[in-house]
């Protein structure tokens, strides 16, 4: 594209080159991923460009409908298309309808959000013209009086890009903070604001700066810059203008001209294993170009020696691949280079960090961390040490209380489906025993019986094939005590899945069922930073005062009810709704929603268990088994029509689908006649399903003696088989952008079943992604504390240290900030980026073991 100014191109963006601006391409406000964006130079600087109903929002206040008929569900980016959205290539105009509220979220939903009474259409309009852009903001009606001086309009910078850079806001000059400071005041509704760092009309940010330089300027109403970060720690610096009363058209008009470098192009990226490569695997460095790029240069790869030279191995021409989301692609093979050593490759003047040859790569420093550090880490009630640290205290003894009936919860927790049968505890009664085992979800304190099964289910099968006895760490159950690198003679993968397992079968003994999970009952406690040890008080409640004051209270339970914390600050800003205050009711909560599907998930991980438990812990092997045939018998009959959402091998697991996996565990454990014959009659489900349980089934056809059945499963495969191909075919990596670590699981098992139909190759496509081998510019693995530029920011529970935990894995592996930018921010409070989930983490551990195995044959 020449360089003639901001253009609408094919994908319904502004574009040119060193300057994109989204408008509502991305509807995930609430993760700094929405409303008008801006691209500057390659770095998203800018988003959330929105209407709001406070200065400074953070991700739990209310957000705007979107257009028409579209409804925002879910705590992730949604790939849904925006029909509402009205593109004018003749006046370079991109506009889009909103109005409050948001019904489908209206008190209600994944994360229910309380809307006030207000109701407000309006259409925001981005204008181009040269490399400058307005927003203007059409309302049907002038705003109500009472809202005036308290809606406006907001722009969201990034802070990562702009701490301790300079500002002028018309001619007074400032610097942005590295913390949020005082001071504050009170607003009419008695909440902490932050006073603006500057007032004016026009405000130029980093004028130092060729790469962010950008202004802003007012037509209308005066620009406050805020610093988002003071009400909600995981902010943005804001730019905000209130919307004038009796104001209609025009009642925001910013113009927006972001600097743009001369001629800027995108420099080249070279994305390699982190880690390295065996000498017997395919080696592939990529070349992510600008995708005007049409002259590709040579590629050298050269070997460091041990007195510092530089010796030339290979070079040769990049070899072209063609568009990949925004880039252009070249690819450098040298996989004849299988001379042990350390490395480096060259495109121009880019050159990769070191990584080696050996056939010794995978041995140590890549999967073991994740056993050594991760899973440790993510345990639940214990302590857990390493030597003169403390990485957190021992966290939920006072796990934990019925959650009271008929409530909404957040984080997709609720009562509102009645319980199948009536459950033996009344709200807010204490549960015996839920104060051990299980693993934290993910950045997030809660445990959730999905995360827990999908864990459970990534280390029995590397231990069940691989015979893992690593063993780096203490666990002592009996007195909740962890010590990292302290071997105590039993194998750690074993005593990570006992840890889990306790806390499920407890679940099940009290309720003969498995509900969603346990978590906390406000939301100041679920936004916790820092040590889980610190999230409750440790100290069971007292049921009489607890049940007395907030057992009957329905509805949106964590919005009326109080304690000590949360009636002092609430992230969603709503304390004018509490009605009781019990100032010790920290203790988490346990759900118990009726879900066939999640029965038969954790049928098929409690069957597995129990293979691999069977020689470590006899008497938990045994009611691991006795328990998955029970959930077996008891939710045999269910269809898909009975069931709801569980996350299960990567995905939205649907009944059918899972009955598959339970009854292929339930065979390998017991090899009985009635579940074979289960199996034969799901033939057809198994044709359906076969992309999403089909890996499962390879390892139990030797079993079976059905040849018909045993046809009609090849059948699938080879089906199945091309449509893989072609779904790992559209990138230049082999794989594609999210759930990636279940994939590289599924592929071993597909290769083991069928090595005549799947090849091994996307399983080490799938890893090497995960170590480096990504779109994006960042080029560090997504494996914390793995390979040589690893991400040491990361979104866990430390993540307000800006930390990391050695061994978490990404669970979205990359972001796509729609339709075509993949990012990756060095930045610890994006969910969507840099979360850890703990079952993410172990199959990708299971994915290098595997590998390792399968290049040693």
């Amino acid at each position: 594209m020449k360089n003639a100014g901001l253009q609408i191109n094919e994908h319904n963006y502004f574009e040119m080159p060193g300057l994109n601006v989204f408008v509502y391409q991305n509807t995930f406000l609430e993760g700094h991923q929405g409303g008008v964006e801006i691209i500057q130079h390659g770095e998203r600087v800018a988003t959330n460009g929105e209407i709001r109903l406070s200065p400074s929002p953070g991700q739990w206040q209310p957000i705007p409908q979107i257009g028409e008929g579209f409804a925002k569900q879910g705590c992730s980016p949604q790939a849904i298309a925006l029909e509402s959205l009205i593109v004018d290539r003749a006046t370079n105009t991109i506009s889009m309808p909103c109005s409050y509220p948001e019904h489908s979220r209206d008190r209600k939903g994944f994360n229910p959000i309380i809307y006030p009474d207000l109701r407000l259409a309006y259409t925001v309009r981005v204008q181009a013209e040269g490399e400058s852009f307005t927003i203007a903001v059409d309302l049907t009606e002038p705003l109500p009086e009472k809202w005036v001086g308290r809606v406006g309009y907001s722009l969201e910078l990034f802070p990562g890009d702009l701490y301790g850079k300079s500002y002028y806001m018309d001619a007074q000059p400032g610097v942005f903070p590295r913390q949020a400071n005082g001071p504050t005041y009170k607003n009419p509704e008695g909440e902490a604001e932050a006073v603006p760092l500057a007032e004016g009309q026009t405000l130029v940010i980093a004028p130092e700066t060729e790469q962010f330089r950008m202004t802003i300027a007012s037509e209308g109403s005066p620009l406050q810059l805020l610093d988002g970060s003071l009400k909600h720690n995981n902010g943005w610096f804001v730019v905000h203008s209130l919307i004038p009363a009796g104001a209609t058209r025009n009642a925001i008009q910013w113009k927006i001209t972001p600097h743009v470098i001369p001629n800027w192009t995108y420099s080249p990226v070279i994305h390699v294993s982190q880690v390295g490569y065996h000498p017997k695997q395919k080696k592939i460095a990529y070349i992510e170009l600008d995708k005007q790029e049409t002259t590709l240069q040579r590629v050298r790869l050269q070997k460091v020696t041990p007195s510092g030279e530089y010796q030339t191995i290979l070079e040769k021409p990049a070899a072209l691949w063609g568009r990949y989301l925004r880039y252009q692609y070249a690819t450098f093979d040298f996989s004849e280079i299988t001379t042990p050593g350390i490395y480096v490759a060259s495109y121009g003047n880019v050159t990769t960090h070191p990584f080696q040859i050996d056939a010794k790569v995978y041995k140590r420093h890549v999967w073991q961390p994740t056993l050594e550090y991760f899973l440790p880490m993510q345990m639940c009630h214990v302590r857990v040490n390493q030597k003169y640290r403390v990485w957190h205290g021992c966290c939920h003894k006072d796990d934990a209380l019925m959650a009271p009936a008929n409530i909404n919860h957040f984080d997709g927790y609720e009562t509102l489906t009645p319980p199948a049968a009536p459950l033996p505890f009344a709200s807010l009664e204490h549960l015996p025993n839920f104060n051990k085992g299980g693993w934290h979800d993910a950045g997030d304190d809660d445990i959730r019986t999905d995360t827990q099964i999908n864990t459970i289910m990534a280390l029995a099968h590397a231990y069940e094939e691989f015979g893992i006895d690593y063993d780096e760490t203490m666990i002592d159950q009996e007195h909740q005590h962890v010590e990292i690198h302290q071997p105590d003679g039993k194998p750690d993968i074993l005593q990570q899945i006992e840890h889990g397992v306790i806390w499920i079968l407890n679940f099940y003994r009290q309720f003969q069922t498995l509900g969603v999970g346990v978590i906390v009952p406000t939301l100041r406690q679920y936004v916790h930073l820092g040590d889980p040890s610190t999230q409750t008080d440790n100290q069971v409640v007292n049921p009489a005062v607890a049940q007395s004051r907030a057992a009957k209270i329905e509805g949106l339970w964590y919005k009326k009810v109080a304690n000590r914390y949360s009636r002092v600050f609430d992230p969603e800003e709503n304390l004018h709704d509490i009605e009781e205050v019990v100032p010790e009711l920290d203790d988490r909560l346990v759900f118990v929603q009726p879900n066939p599907a999640r029965q038969m998930f954790v049928t098929a991980g409690l069957a597995l268990a129990a293979r691999v438990l069977n020689g470590y812990n006899a008497e938990l092997a045994d009611e691991c088994l006795r328990v998955a045939e029970a959930l077996w018998l008891a939710n045999q009959h269910f269809t898909d029509e009975n069931s709801g959402p569980v996350f299960a091998y990567g995905r939205r697991g649907s009944l059918e689908s899972l009955k598959i996996h339970a009854l292929a565990e339930l065979i390998l454990s017991t090899n009985k006649e009635s579940y074979k014959q289960a199996l034969y009659a799901m033939g057809k489900a198994v044709e359906t399903h076969f992309c999403h349980s089909g890996w499962t089934l390879g390892r139990v056809l030797p079993l079976l003696d059905n040849r018909q059945f045993v046809k009609q499963v090849t059948a699938a495969a080879q089906a199945y088989q091309p449509q893989l191909a072609q779904r790992l075919g559209e990138s230049p990596f082999g794989c594609p952008l999210a759930h990636t670590e279940i994939i590289g699981l599924m592929q071993y098992f597909l290769h083991k079943g069928w090595p005549e139909i799947f090849s091994a190759e996307p399983l080490f496509a799938v890893m090497n992604y995960l170590l480096g081998c990504r779109p994006g510019k960042t080029t560090n693995s997504l494996v914390s504390g793995v390979g040589g530029n690893s991400p040491i920011i990361a979104y866990g529970f430390n993540r307000a240290d800006w930390s990391y935990i050695p061994g978490g894995t990404f669970w979205n592996a990359v972001n796509l900030v729609s339709p075509d930018f993949a990012e990756d921010k060095v930045w610890p409070f994006l969910w969507q980026e840099r979360e850890y989930i703990t079952d993410a983490a172990c199959m990708f551990m299971f994915m290098v073991i595997a590998a390792d195995r399968l290049l040693e044959e």
